[in-house]
């Protein structure tokens, strides 16, 4: 990915987000991936993992198990981080050339997601149609073309994770029991939502202006 198509589709995935069904229909991909990073972090803190659901809002839960208030903290702040790494993750690879990489992480992901985790008729029908779509993509489309859309995938991610973030410390400014994670953060830490709010949207923020001044650097 070059500077000029860096420039290019991440203002295409600014435009893409805000467009009615399409904007969400790309948008579910950052939320899955924030759900992920929950299970993930209940994994690994040893607790366990059973479904999620995705909503037509955009929003999702991940349903989990947790051993004590550490590791609900842990697999509580994951889903940010994880979602940010992801985006970054992404713009690493095609920036180096691994978009068929790409393809195979994403295909994987979906897959597994839909035959382990997810667990209501929306999520389902979405992933199917993401799933479809993509190996559409992959499988019918001109390289060039396929290439393109993996960089606007990418980009809406790193999108995404930097828009999801800012709703929620808005939302924790100006609604503190209704800011999602931020407000979970608060019951398990005593320490405000607002905090955790800006917490998510400043590393969000890091990754974005980090991955701009790589890509304007050259």
């Amino acid at each position: 990915m070059t500077v000029s198509q860096f420039i290019l589709f991440t203002a295409a995935a600014v435009i893409l987000i805000y467009i009615p069904v399409a904007g969400k229909y790309f948008r579910l991909l950052n939320t899955l991936l924030h759900e992920i990073g929950h299970m993930l972090a209940s994994l690994m803190s040893g607790g366990g993992i059973y479904h999620v659901h995705l909503f037509q809002d955009t929003s999702g839960v991940a349903y989990t198990t947790t051993s004590n208030r550490f590791t609900s903290i842990f697999t509580t702040l994951a889903g940010y981080p994880f979602a940010s790494a992801a985006a970054f993750t992404a713009y690493w690879a095609s920036s180096h050339g691994y978009t068929e990489w790409l393809y195979y992480a994403l295909f994987t992901v979906l897959a597994v997601s839909l035959l382990f985790w997810i667990r209501n008729w929306f999520g389902f029908f979405w992933i199917v149609a993401f799933l479809a779509g993509t190996a559409a993509v992959y499988r019918y489309a001109p390289e060039t073309i396929g290439q393109k859309y993996m960089y606007l995938i990418t980009a809406v991610l790193l999108v995404e994770s930097i828009r999801s973030s800012w709703v929620i410390l808005y939302l924790s400014i100006v609604s503190p029991q209704k800011a999602g994670d931020a407000s979970a953060l608060k019951r398990f830490t005593g320490i405000s939502s607002r905090l955790w709010g800006l917490v998510f949207f400043i590393q969000a923020l890091y990754f974005g202006v980090y991955l701009t001044g790589k890509f304007l650097a050259g």
